[in-house]
């Protein structure tokens, strides 16, 4: 009697369950990721994911959020900001996870007031989700879009809460695709308040093709110099060992 297989394309092991269309292993990463072979974009150059346009996206985000009248973003959210702080501690012995996703959404949003600032939150948040936003065709379903906003706005920047078993040993919080639609939930209405005023809007689209211009006049450039010369990569990474060595051991003074 043959068994049905997991409906992700080259994988032949037996499905989960009944209920689930998947293998164990493509299921929980369907459930940590929000897409089985879908892997996040990162704005770092260097990576292999690396998106120009994203990357573009969120660095005029952040210059537009300071010249931005963001009247009603700021009202919003520093309300739910206001309910965050003032929750009580967690205790060591509770699971974050059992928590509502709205007190889950409001403790982290209190771990992230702690360890970055009010303000500093509120523009990592919104200039995160403005550029995920408008690259929205480079993710396959709503979860990974959610994914991304949510752990680009937390992870790395935030200290993850965790908890103490029975037996004392220490589990981590884990923010997966289920968790993250659930948050987006909550907190799209208040994104979308940061366009409720038309200049707003032309400001950020004029700060995004100023950045992504800039962008592809380097690029042009890099290419250029590449050509005349094969050389000049290696050379300009040559050139960043020498600066930093001479600004670990020199103070960046040339002897």
């Amino acid at each position: 009697m043959t068994h049905p297989t997991c409906k992700v394309w080259e994988c032949s092991e037996p499905r989960y369950n009944n209920l689930s269309g998947y293998c164990k292993r493509h299921k929980e990463a369907v459930q940590h990721n929000g897409h089985p072979t879908f892997k996040l974009p990162v704005l770092n150059r260097r990576k292999e994911r690396y998106d120009q346009e994203l990357s573009v996206a969120y660095r005029g985000s952040k210059r537009w959020y300071k010249e931005a009248e963001l009247t009603h973003y700021h009202k919003a959210f520093g309300q739910l900001l206001d309910q965050a702080q003032d929750l009580k501690p967690l205790s060591h012995y509770r699971r974050l996870g059992d928590l509502s996703i709205d007190k889950q959404l409001l403790y982290l949003l209190k771990l992230s007031i702690e360890s970055k600032g009010r303000e500093e939150t509120q523009r990592q948040w919104l200039c995160v989700y403005r550029a995920a936003y408008h690259r929205r065709e480079l993710f396959p379903n709503r979860k990974t879009f959610a994914v991304f906003v949510c752990r680009k706005s937390l992870l790395g920047r935030v200290p993850m809460p965790q908890h103490k078993t029975r037996k004392g040993k220490l589990l981590g919080y884990r923010l997966n695709a289920n968790r993250a639609l659930a948050m987006l939930d909550i907190l799209e209405p208040i994104f979308e308040l940061s366009f409720i005023c038309a200049n707003d809007m032309a400001l950020w689209y004029r700060f995004y093709y100023q950045h992504l211009n800039y962008s592809n006049i380097g690029k042009q450039t890099m290419k250029r110099k590449q050509t005349q010369d094969p050389d000049f990569p290696s050379s300009l990474t040559r050139k960043r060992i020498i600066k930093s060595i001479e600004k670990k051991y020199t103070g960046g003074l040339k002897l």
